[in-house]
């Protein structure tokens, strides 16, 4: 894609530069990534820093004095230095692009670096090379001859620690391992959302237990990036008070589309949005379902798999419709008859009454028990979910299944 002056570019930092790393920027990356490179990096830096709005590559280009072929080349030198990292989408005939900005290496890092420090010697010049180092590296006087005496950290210090302050330690410590039996569901980088968002779009105080817990479950369920949850939380972000909006935030992950694909080796593995956008051909799901897998896998807690699994098995046997009712009835036998995994569901699906008829014993055709219920009581409240007629359909191929 060409980069066009009209085009659109947010800045992320991941944190706020210290004297340390402008020491390394100006010493040892410039001599190998060029002036321009140099003067985008610091530019997006510090425009980051108060960025309250897209803005355009037009304001940059006259910042940097530097026409716009210019500027995407020193963009790209960055790149490869990962100093920065850029995002693309395309919009008609206007692009946006999000600028990912990460702190250079320490002079210590960058010269222990096989290739970083190999290009500098090449850029420089030994005697050029020696100078540098000599100025950027950390000296250290010989220790030669002194015993270290150092005191070492007491383990008593925590003598007194007992059941009330783990408790109290465990609700304010920040967590997202989700491993209890409320929060199975949970399958979302976090380490990929934390290295690539800066405090200053998700700041520490709203990383609560609670936001956090809320964020995997809803990204999971809609089959949603990291990179596009770092943009539905900078949207429910209020920086005043450094506080998360969970329901907008919910509400935005509800309308969107997934970023995971039919491309998965197993589909039951997909998040449930996905694979109920894969089982109709890729058109989008709509709200009522969407509303009826959120309350599969965030209210009954059933695995994502699982919900794949019986949102396929309904499918197969009731005319390609979702109903609610039918859904919840299956749903909720699975739960008591504790299905975890896709494998159990797969199981549950292939089981079907059987009676005895003289001395053999053969499949009838008949619903399982769960419908039958369901459907009496649907009766005495003078509802009709499913005619009779469909009733008998769904049996044969219940007996089609089964076999």
């Amino acid at each position: 894609m060409e980069l066009k002056a009209k085009d659109t570019y947010r800045v992320e930092l991941i944190e706020v530069a210290s004297n340390n790393a402008i020491a390394s920027l100006i010493s040892l990356y410039q001599p190998i990534i060029g002036r321009d490179a140099l003067n985008f990096y610091l530019t997006i830096f510090f425009e980051g820093l108060n960025q309250k709005s897209l803005e355009t590559h037009q304001r940059l280009s006259i910042i940097m004095n530097m026409d716009i072929p210019a500027m995407e080349r020193a963009r790209k030198k960055c790149e490869q230095f990962f100093l920065v990292r850029t995002f693309y989408k395309s919009d008609n005939d206007k692009d946006s692009y999000i600028y990912i900005v990460n702190p250079p290496l320490s002079a210590q890092a960058f010269l222990k670096h096989d290739l970083y420090s190999r290009l500098l010697l090449k850029a420089l010049g030994q005697k050029q090379f020696e100078l540098t180092v000599a100025k950027v590296a950390r000296v250290e006087n010989s220790k030669n001859g002194f015993e270290d005496i150092s005191d070492q950290f007491d383990k008593n210090l925590l003598a007194s620690w007992d059941a009330d302050n783990e408790v109290q330690f465990s609700k304010v410590q920040p967590s997202f391992n989700f491993t209890d039996h409320d929060k199975v569901n949970i399958n979302f980088n976090y380490e990929e959302l934390f290295d690539t968002t800066s405090a200053l779009v998700f700041p520490v105080e709203a990383r609560t237990k609670e936001n956090l817990q809320i964020i995997g479950e809803y990204a999971t369920l809609y089959g949603l990036s990291a990179t596009k949850v770092r943009i539905l939380i900078g949207k429910c972000m209020n920086l005043t008070t450094n506080t998360l909006d969970a329901e907008k935030f919910k509400k935005l992950c509800s309308i969107q589309n997934p970023d995971a694909t039919t491309s998965s080796k197993d589909p039951f593995m997909l998040p449930p949005i996905a694979f109920l956008q894969a089982r109709q051909n890729g058109i989008p799901v709509a709200s009522v379902d969407r509303r009826l897998l959120e309350y599969l896998n965030l209210e009954l807690k059933l695995p994502a798999e699982v919900v794949n699994v019986l949102v396929d098995y309904v499918l197969s046997v009731n005319q390609n419709r979702l109903t609610k009712r039918f859904v919840e009835a299956i749903a909720t036998t699975w739960i008591r008859e504790k299905v975890l995994t896709k494998e159990q569901a797969i199981a549950q699906t292939k089981k079907s009454p059987i009676v005895k008829q003289g001395n053999s014993t053969k499949k009838k055709d008949v619903l399982p028990a769960y419908y039958e219920k369901m459907k009496a009581v649907d009766k005495q409240n003078n509802l009709e979910i499913i005619s009779d007629e469909e009733a008998r359909e769904i049996a044969k191929k219940l007996k089609g299944l089964s076999e």
